[in-house]
Formats: structure tokens, C-alpha cells, sequence
């Protein structure tokens, strides 16, 4: 019996210990996107980001709406003198 709980002690420490190591390694890896985010986009919080992201999706759209609207005034003042 005494085996037995030891056993069941000794897996449940392994189980923490993993535990502890995979947090530790999300810390980690969340510093580093965190770095990423304040020397590309100068974001410091996850809230600044998506701000960031949403203002670049428009500016993204506006830029497409621009690009597109110059190929019609392109095509109209080009092609038809063919």
C-alpha cells in the first residue's frame, strides 16, 4: 500500500513538473510576441494590437478601393483609344 502511494506521489509530481514547464515555456513565448508587437507596431497591450490590427484593415481596404477605382480610370482612358 505504502508502494502504491508512493507511486501515485512520485507520477503526480512528474504531472506538475511538466505542468509547470509548459507554462513556464508559454511565458516565455508570450514575452517574446509581446517584444514583436512593441518593436513593429509599437503595441503594448493585446487592447493596443487589435486597435492596431483594425486600423490597419481599414487602411488595407481603403487602399484596394483606391487601387481598383485607378485600373477603371486606367482602362477607361487607355483602352478605348486602341
Amino acid at each position: 500500500m505504502a508502494n502504491t502511494n508512493l507511486d501515485e506521489y512520485i507520477k503526480l509530481k512528474k504531472q506538475v513538473e511538466t505542468a509547470q514547464q509548459k507554462v513556464s515555456q508559454a511565458e516565455g513565448a508570450l514575452g517574446e510576441i509581446m517584444k514583436q508587437l512593441k518593436k513593429e507596431f509599437g503595441c503594448d497591450t493585446l487592447k493596443e494590437a487589435k486597435r492596431k490590427l483594425k486600423q490597419l484593415k481599414k487602411q488595407e481596404a481603403d487602399s484596394k478601393e483606391k487601387f481598383e477605382d485607378a485600373i477603371v480610370e486606367y482602362k477607361e482612358k487607355w483602352e478605348g483609344e486602341e
